[in-house]
């Protein structure tokens, strides 16, 4: 059968951001798509090769041009990501008994059922968040979806569990800073910054060197060591971490790119930061949150944590990334140790998302 008799998938307006994704998924899958829009995109018919224009839906030669689309193209299948042409589509289909079928359920459908799914997934975690935050958490089910829904549009391997297990303690946390050691682009700040003005904590500072030296992990296996750290373009990261934190960080929130114990002597001077993305912003120099989720050699999270620690509130949290973790035994060493030490000082810790937390008491 020639190729262009195969059967194609129509992306119908294609020129809408959902309809450029499902074009570049459909690539990674060697589907065989066609794209359609109402209106001409140059940019998009190089980018695709070709670009079928249809009228508007509601103009009386749609139908005839739609069938004709799909009749030369062999179009036995239409994701429509508009929900006006998606109704459409749905009626014309039924009324002609037509041997399309489209994808999925229309636009509408699909935010309602996005947002029945994030409502589910608070009610899960509600009562881990209640039991993580020692008693009822005063967050309602809006801050707890929230919260979920930011972080999962930013890229990390910040769990639900860990992020779940972020949004209880800072009911308990006292005033302070918010610190983060290794941010890469954002998705854990941007939890820390959210908490961290619901409650009225304090500002929010990350540190991140975004280097590829300073990544690498030689206690951890070549695919963590090499592999990882080669694969990221290095000038990117930075950029998207403040694209990411931006619309939640703005006025109380900012960053240093440095090295953890650079920027912990820069802090401890200065206990001010001024960026070019967030401008400038001033800290108390203590500690309310500590998040430490940097270099997982044993001997860059000891460094870390001597670093840190002393700078934090008798009374704070202190995160530990990566306790739990199959490329290496860093933090948990680490942890274990600080376990065992400060024992007395520890008034309650769990460990959960693959993160130790640990509640001090003065």
């Amino acid at each position: 059968m020639d190729a262009t008799q195969e059967p194609a998938t129509l992306v119908f307006p294609a020129s809408h951001p959902d309809g450029r994704e499902y074009l570049e998924v459909s690539r990674e899958r060697d589907e065989r798509v066609v794209a359609a829009s109402s209106v001409w995109d140059a940019g998009l018919a190089t980018h695709e090769g070709e670009l079928a224009v249809l009228p508007y839906v509601d103009d009386p030669e749609f139908p005839a041009r739609f069938l004709a689309l799909v009749q030369q193209h062999n179009i036995t299948r239409i994701y429509a990501p508009v929900a006006a042409a998606y109704s459409w589509l749905e009626r014309f289909i039924a009324e002609q008994s037509l041997s399309l079928r489209l994808i999925g359920s229309s636009p509408i459908k699909r935010e309602i059922e996005r947002f029945d799914r994030l409502m589910a997934k608070v009610s899960f975690w509600r009562a881990f968040i209640d039991q993580c935050a020692g008693g009822k958490s005063d967050l309602s089910d809006i801050e707890i979806a929230a919260a979920f829904r930011m972080s999962s549009h930013i890229y990390g391997e910040s769990n639900e569990q860990k992020i779940a297990a972020m949004m209880a303690i800072f009911a308990s946390a006292p005033k302070g800073d918010v610190v983060e050691v290794g941010s890469l682009v954002g998705k854990s700040a941007a939890v820390l910054a959210l908490l961290a003005r619901r409650y009225n904590i304090g500002n929010v500072l990350a540190i991140d060197p975004w280097q590829a030296a300073a990544a690498t992990q030689h206690d951890s296996p070549e695919t963590v060591r090499v592999g990882l750290v080669n694969e990221w373009r290095w000038d990117v990261p930075p950029q998207d971490f403040a694209v990411n934190t931006y619309p939640i960080g703005f006025g109380s929130f900012n960053y240093l790119q440095q090295e953890s114990v650079h920027g912990c002597e820069i802090f401890k001077k200065e206990k001010s930061v001024h960026s070019p993305t967030f401008g400038h912003v001033d800290y108390e120099g203590r500690i309310a949150v500590m998040h430490i989720d940097g270099n997982h050699d044993y001997a860059q999270v000891k460094q870390d944590c001597e670093s840190w620690l002393p700078l934090l509130d008798p009374n704070g949290w202190l995160i530990l990334d990566d306790y739990v973790w199959v490329h290496g035994d860093g933090p948990k060493r680490v942890g274990d140790a600080l376990l065992q030490e400060r024992a007395g000082d520890i008034e309650r810790s769990f460990e959960c998302g693959k993160a130790l937390f640990i509640k001090f008491r003065g």
